[in-house]
This record gives C-alpha cells, sequence and structure tokens, in this order.
C-alpha cells in the first residue's frame, strides 16, 4: 500500500466550491492523517521522520518535484551541481546522531573544504542527505498549497483545486514570507512570527567547462568582491566517474545579490564569470552550458525572536523552519524536531 502511494502520488478531492470562501463545504474528505507537514526541505523531514518514528501516520506535501529544498542538487547536460546548501556541520548530538547514520548508510562524506576545515557532504550528491532522510515517509511533491484552513474540525490543505488533505494537526515549514501567507486568516499569531525573519537573497550559477585547468583544487570566497563560495564540484571528492565532468557553481553573497536582484539571469552568469575570473587569475575556457538561479529566502539574517508564538493556540499547528533559528542545515533540523515537541 505504501508503495503505491509513493508511486501514484494520494488523489486530492476536488469541490465545486470555492476553498477561500467555504472550505468546510469540500465534496469529500480524504483519508485524515494524524500529522499534515507542508514543506520537504530539512525542517520538514526532520519533523516528519520523528513522527513517523513516533507511530504517527503523517503526510508530508511539497509544491516542487524534489525533496531536500535548499539542500539540492541539479543536473543539466551531464554535469552535476550542488547548487543549494554546500555542506552541513554538526554542533548537537541529535543532528551528528542523523549524520553519522547517514554515513554509516553511505549518504554522507567528509569533504576538505579548506586546509584546516573538514565538514560533512551528501554522497554522490547533497540531494542524497534528504533523500536518506525521506526513506519510507509517505510524501507528496508537486502539490502548492494555497490555503490552510479548519476542516470538519480538522487543519485542511487546499490547493487550486479543493481540499488536497486533513490532518489532526499539522507543521508548515515554508519559508517565513510563505509561511506568514497561508496563516494569516487561521493563525494570524503565528503569521506574525513569521513577519519577523529576515533573509539574503543568493544568484546562483551553474557552469558546464569543457576542461578543468582555470578552476584549482579548493573552493574560492572573497566576499568583498562578492563571491560567497566557488565550488569545482569535482574539488568535493565524493562524484561518481559519471559524474566528473567539470563543473562549477558560483554563490554570490547576500549584499550582490540583492544588488543585482533584478538583473537577467544571462547578465549575471557573465559577471560572476568575470569575478572568478579577476579573482583566480585564470580562464574558465570553453562553457559548454550555463545556468542560473535566484534564490529569494537562501540565507537568514535575523530570525524570529523565540519568545514569539510557534504553536497554535489550539496546540493543532507549529511553525518550523531555519527563519526559527538561524541559517545552519542543523538549526532547520532542529527546528522541525520542536515542531514536533511541541505538538505532541
Amino acid at each position: 500500500m505504501l508503495l503505491s502511494y509513493l508511486i501514484l502520488g494520494i488523489s486530492a478531492v476536488t469541490s465545486s466550491q470555492n476553498p477561500a470562501s467555504s472550505p468546510t463545504k469540500a465534496a469529500a474528505d480524504p483519508a485524515l492523517f494524524d500529522l499534515l507537514v507542508l514543506g520537504s526541505g530539512i525542517a520538514g523531514l526532520a519533523a516528519a521522520r520523528l513522527a513517523e518514528d513516533d507511530g504517527k501516520r503523517v503526510l508530508l506535501i511539497d509544491k516542487g518535484r524534489r525533496l531536500g529544498g535548499r539542500v539540492s542538487t541539479r543536473r543539466q547536460d551531464g554535469f552535476a551541481f550542488n547548487h543549494g546548501a554546500q555542506f552541513v556541520t554538526a554542533k548537537g548530538t541529535e543532528f551528528a546522531s542523523l549524520l553519522a547514520k547517514a554515513k554509516a548508510a553511505g549518504n554522507i562524506k567528509d569533504w576538505q573544504i579548506s586546509d584546516d576545515k573538514i565538514v560533512q557532504i551528501g554522497t554522490p550528491s547533497m540531494r542524497d542527505l534528504p533523500q536518506f532522510m525521506a526513506t519510507g515517509l509517505m510524501i507528496r511533491q508537486q502539490t502548492e498549497i494555497t490555503q490552510i484552513a479548519h476542516h470538519g474540525g480538522h487543519i485542511g490543505f487546499f490547493d487550486k483545486d479543493g481540499l488536497v488533505a486533513t490532518g489532526r494537526q499539522a507543521i508548515i515549514t515554508a519559508p517565513a514570507a510563505q509561511t506568514a501567507k497561508l496563516l494569516a486568516d487561521i493563525y494570524p499569531e503565528l503569521a506574525a512570527t513569521a513577519g519577523l525573519a529576515r533573509y539574503d537573497p543568493c544568484w546562483t550559477i551553474m557552469l558546464g567547462l569543457e576542461g578543468d585547468h582555470g578552476l584549482g583544487t579548493l573552493p574560492l570566497r572573497d566576499e568583498a568582491a562578492g563571491i560567497a563560495l566557488g565550488v569545482p564540484e569535482f574539488t568535493r571528492s565524493n562524484q561518481q566517474s559519471s559524474l566528473d565532468a567539470p563543473a562549477l557553481t558560483i554563490q554570490a553573497t547576500g549584499a550582490w545579490s540583492q544588488q543585482h536582484l533584478q538583473d537577467d539571469p544571462q547578465m549575471v552568469i557573465k559577471s560572476l564569470c568575470q569575478i572568478w575570473q579577476n579573482l583566480s587569475g585564470k580562464p574558465l575556457g570553453k562553457i559548454i552550458t550555463s545556468a542560473a538561479h535566484r534564490w529569494l529566502y537562501a540565507k537568514v539574517t535575523t530570525a524570529a525572536p523565540s519568545a514569539a508564538p510557534r504553536l497554535s493556540h489550539d496546540g493543532k499547528l507549529a511553525i518550523a523552519g531555519d527563519w526559527l533559528g538561524g541559517p545552519r542545515v542543523e538549526q532547520a533540523f532542529d527546528s522541525g524536531l520542536q515542531a514536533y515537541h511541541q505538538l505532541r
């Protein structure tokens, strides 16, 4: 049964009623879950995994095609780019335990990011960490939730066509701006919490190159010049042979990205390539393929205060995300765990 859910998805129940005006009048209610989790980033996966291990019937819903949120990997024209979070580190015992399990399963590996620093990365790609966390979970992808409302005494998730699922409780892990919009009517106190968080954007470019002669052997960073981190992908040393094509991922700083937020993607690619070449002193050579991605909610600069509400007044819905703790992947993970503990 679980396999059929994962392959076929869970049918959304549509209704002729407008969910924004009368969400409680949907034609039929899909299966009731103990917990609905919105967002398949690290916070959502952490919460869903803990609830599942606690014996709850959990459905995780995400609007994207892939798991992981900003812990992501893109493959294009034979090249692999880890274009979201570049690595993870653990300071607390719970995240360290997760990484140890992922490492034992072959999904995490150490990476010498500089002469004096070792971090952890997914293997063969960063996306393999969230995929490890998602093992056995019931997940529905490519479903954009546009409204959250009370439904038959429970929490209802609605998309543009109507009711998608109901849960006795729910956890929302969307970026702060999206969380604020979704919860403004049903739980304004939580929407207000979300309104206190702030992010920096991040322009990221991905270059597939003919050769690797100008890339060097370590990541490059120069915040004054506008580069937060430039990573020749082969330096991760975890790439499989099929992914060894010389790929370069460059992430701009928040300040540079904000300054160029509305620039054309091709102009962003050209500008960051020039900065890289100026810093490295070497030409990049022939670029076979290129792409740019603009992360609007890339790095938390101001987290919502810990004293701000994170659990609804009726105890049915909690919020989670790095914007409640800080920019590190571990802080998103911890937030997911905390949200579930608040609901118990």
